[in-house]
């Protein structure tokens, strides 16, 4: 049984989705990947105060091939230094891919793996637990961060989530529910001895007070100072301060990315383009996402002067 106290040290603080940077050929940028990455750890996101997730939802996945997911998780690793953990995302419709993912995050040195039910074809309870099982059986030494999905078709209830916690090697859980309320709060309470609890409900203070670890955050990819600074209020206790900050900046931010993710889907666009008003790159998107226009750029500056991004240009 992995020391459950060791990787709640571990698994702590914002955790940054790494974008998958592209050339103008669209193939991969590792180059620009590497750079990103070192520009949030140089600003404070390291282990225990930080995490990296490698070619999630955030990393564009879907839109890369098997290959290119296990070179961008490898560029990701070795430009981590050992300094933050790396959580490399194996979801997949095919679970011989989810497994093929696993055993080369831990082949890299990855810390752990994200996981959800299988998607398209809609899962059952069974289904889910032979899935995680399969890629568990698999591996010998990856954690594994288990990951609610339901906007997919399949919610973890609760007592999914304990069936899967009898898998020893499932270390954390990345929690939002349906109704965020609830059964997302009863969620964390439940299993914050047991998993490093991640917020990705956009309730971090209420995940921290209840026991959690740590929140999912696009924002830190182009502001790390600023998560990183709320992260170190809320370990604090100063909840009042940190909710400020979230309702200030990442509030705002959010609200534009919802707006673009009903023009253009991917969680990368928005992304890109800030990175690229702030001096850094970013880079092209693969169909069927686009890039954005003029206009939403311009929105986008004065969103990220407004909230106090320090480098905008």
């Amino acid at each position: 049984m992995p020391d459950i106290a060791e990787i709640k040290r571990t698994l702590r603080g914002p955790m940054i989705p790494v974008i998958t940077n592209l050339n103008k050929d669209l193939s991969i940028d590792h180059a620009a990947i590497r750079e990103n990455v070192r520009f949030v750890i140089d600003r404070g996101v390291t282990r225990g105060q930080g995490v990296l997730l490698a070619v999630g939802a955030g990393g564009d996945f879907p839109m890369l091939t098997v290959d290119e997911r296990k070179a961008a998780a490898r560029t990701i690793v070795a430009a981590a230094q050992g300094q933050v953990p790396v959580i490399v995302g194996a979801q997949d419709t095919n679970p011989a891919v989810s497994i093929e993912m696993a055993q080369w995050s831990e082949e890299i040195g990855a810390d752990a793996v994200q996981m959800s039910a299988g998607y398209y074809y809609a899962s059952s309870d069974e289904d889910c637990l032979r899935y995680f099982q399969a890629v568990h059986d698999a591996t010998s030494r990856i954690g594994i961060m288990i990951y609610n999905t339901h906007w997919e078709g399949y919610n973890l209830s609760l007592d999914q989530v304990a069936r899967l916690a009898e898998l020893p090697r499932c270390v954390s859980l990345k929690w939002s529910t349906p109704d965020g309320g609830y059964s997302y709060v009863r969620g964390v309470h439940r299993f914050a001895d047991r998993f490093a609890v991640v917020d990705n409900q956009g309730l971090a203070v209420m995940n921290h007070m209840l026991g959690g670890t740590g929140f999912i955050t696009h924002l830190a990819t182009i502001w790390p100072e600023h998560q990183v600074e709320m992260w170190r209020r809320l370990e604090a206790g100063d909840y009042v301060a940190a909710q400020k900050m979230q309702t200030d900046a990442k509030w705002p931010w959010s609200d534009f990315r919802s707006k673009m993710w009903g023009r253009t889907a991917a969680e990368s666009p928005v992304v890109k383009a800030a990175l690229e008003l702030c001096g850094r790159p970013g880079g092209p998107n693969r169909l069927p996402t686009r890039s954005l226009d003029a206009e939403e750029r311009a929105e986008l500056r004065e969103l990220l002067k407004r909230i106090g991004v320090p480098t905008v240009q």
